[in-house]
């Protein structure tokens, strides 16, 4: 069903009052700064039936960021783009909860995840207060009767807790009154937009508006997952109704697939793609230029980067290629593993084996310590052993019985540890950040020593069009990953194929800030407190929203997770004779 709210009316009013969103302890701003000029949007007069109170000029939001980031941007987009931008994303969100009863919402603690009813209230709230109570700062509560910050605000409601609401805040909303709230601030921002015209917002409220959309698209992806640890169904790959879908946050649309459109472009099987293209030594940028048309923080700013020559896989790792480090003992030989792999190696042996788990709980669990997360013996009924395809694995995806692993897909659900080890075994490493763009977004003809000739493509296939079925599989609408030799339309400048799409995968990069790092406004713990614990992760799965995906977005995962949709590939250094046993 779709997300409605109740039919009631909240009184239009002026006040002066804008709060911005920070808590007693960071003491970085007042609590709330007087907004002397706001008015209400074009076309709306006070006291009409729009639900939206007078809106804060571009130059108050400024005043607000200590730090200046709002002063940055330079990008505005239409009212009717944003328009787009809002219906798309959910129409996402509501296809994702599709089918789902309020217990399985709730579900069960599981450190991995969040509970999806918590997920959609926090993303109600990170509307309301990262973006609604700033672009129009008289508004009046959204859900009143419950304390929405201990509710839904990340940083306050510890992790254990947001499955027992009742017992740590005293009330615990509906799955009905969670719905009601994100309709009902979703609608109050979309009247803040305007009427549905090619009227273009400033950059400083444009960019509000789609950091609110952006933080909706992690969350489909996070919902996507969180069906899969927890054994749902899977939802529905693609929309109900054929509509524009959003390729980019800076407004680029492209037609939304069909099914089979979706196999016509390269979603059937296409192999391998094995091999290595070979680099040659020079000076990257890496970071965001001030030019650009969306940054986060994590990527403020570029910087000159000396990359010795080295090689890289021209795909990721299948899993075919992984079973055999699994056949040839790899999860048993400590050379191969660093000392905390190792350490997260044993540690899940020991919890499985004290919490009595079979090899099948284990595996659902990520204590696996034998084969990825999900992956599963299956002995073939009628034959004289395991299956012969990928070593006899089989993995569990969804609510299916074990499947045969597909051979030349990408393999996921590894860890930082796993992926560190298999290179090792190989004779490779995982490739470092700057490698792993230079890969991706360079060209032959203008990477070199010096920056002058570098340019730096948006998407592994260029700038422009944006992600689409026929280059990435992207936005779930394939509902798992491809092939490793499929989408050759989506090859990087040196011959890399799904740099974008399919799986993320880990750098031996530390997530760590660039010089001249600034937190966001208004969302400062984006990436600060991650810092120096996170492995970066680069590309999108094939769960991944398209407006999220580029090439120069900067993911980070901690290096045990698993329950996500990440792979690897393998980087090897420039001499000829550091090829390993590749």
């Amino acid at each position: 069903a779709r997300f409605t709210r109740p039919r009631t009316r909240v009184p239009t009013a002026i006040q002066i009052a804008m709060e911005a969103r920070d808590r007693w302890f960071h003491g970085i701003h007042a609590h709330s700064v007087p907004v002397p000029g706001a008015s209400p949007p074009d076309g709306i007069t006070p006291g009409s039936s729009s639900r939206v109170v007078a809106l804060a000029t571009p130059d108050d939001l400024v005043k607000l960021d200590l730090y200046g980031t709002l002063a940055e941007k330079h990008v505005g987009l239409t009212r009717s783009q944003l328009r787009l931008m809002y219906r798309d994303v959910r129409e996402r969100t509501e296809r994702v909860f599709a089918g789902l009863t309020p217990a399985q919402l709730r579900a069960t603690c599981e450190p991995s995840l969040n509970p999806m009813d918590w997920g959609l209230g926090h993303i109600a709230h990170f509307y309301e207060f990262m973006i609604l109570r700033l672009l129009a700062p008289g508004s009046n509560p959204v859900l009143p009767g419950h304390d929405v910050h201990a509710l839904f605000d990340s940083f306050r409601a510890n992790h254990d807790d947001r499955w027992k609401p009742s017992e740590v805040c005293g009330t615990d909303p509906s799955i009905g009154e969670i719905r009601g709230y994100i309709a009902d601030v979703t609608e109050r921002l979309v009247d803040a937009v305007g009427p549905d015209d090619d009227t273009r917002l400033d950059p400083v409220s444009t960019y509000l508006h789609v950091y609110g959309i952006v933080h909706e698209h992690w969350h489909v992806e996070d919902f996507i997952q969180t069906r899969h640890t927890l054994g749902y169904a899977p939802s529905a790959p693609l929309p109900s109704s054929v509509q524009a879908a959003v390729a980019n946050v800076w407004g680029d649309v492209f037609s939304m697939p069909t099914a089979s459109s979706i196999v016509q472009v390269g979603g059937t099987a296409r192999g391998a793609h094995s091999g290595f293209v070979s680099i040659p030594a020079g000076t990257y940028l890496l970071g965001a230029k001030r030019d650009e048309p969306w940054v986060f923080d994590a990527e403020r700013w570029a910087h000159s980067i000396e990359v010795p020559a080295f090689r890289i896989a021209k795909a990721a790792t299948t899993n075919a290629e992984y079973a055999a480090f699994i056949a040839a003992g790899g999860y048993h030989k400590r050379d191969l593993w660093s000392h905390e792999g190792w350490r997260w190696l044993c540690g899940n042996r020991t919890a499985a084996k004290s919490g009595g788990m079979s090899d099948v709980e284990a595996s659902k669990a990520g204590l696996n310590s034998e084969a990825p997360r999900w992956w599963v013996r299956v002995t073939t009924p009628g034959s004289s052993g395991f299956s012969k395809v990928a070593g006899g694995w089989h993995e569990y995806l969804f609510d299916g019985a074990p499947t045969p692993v597909r051979p030349h897909a990408p393999v996921l659900h590894v860890s930082w540890y796993e992926a560190e080890a298999y290179c090792t075994w190989v004779g490779g490493r995982l490739p470092t950040e700057a490698e792993w763009e230079v890969a991706a977004r360079t060209e032959p003809g203008n990477y070199g020593p010096d920056t002058e000739r570098l340019k730096r493509r948006a998407y592994p296939w260029g700038d422009s069009p944006g992600p689409d079925t026929s280059r990435a599989n992207l936005d779930g609408f394939r509902g798992n990953t491809v092939d490793v030799g499929a989408l050759p339309d989506g090859d990087s400048a040196w011959g890399c194929r799904q740099m974008l799409g399919n799986g993320w995968e880990w750098t031996s990069s530390a997530f760590l800030p660039y010089p001249g790092f600034q937190m966001d406004f208004p969302y400062r713990e984006n990436s600060a407190p991650w810092f120096g614990y996170r492995k970066v992760c680069k590309g999108g799965c094939w769960a991944t929203s398209a407006p999220i995906a580029r090439a120069g977005y900067r993911h980070s995962f901690w290096p045990e997770m698993n329950a996500v949709y990440v792979g690897f590939r393998v980087a090897i250094d420039g001499a000829p004779n550091a090829i390993g046993k590749l």
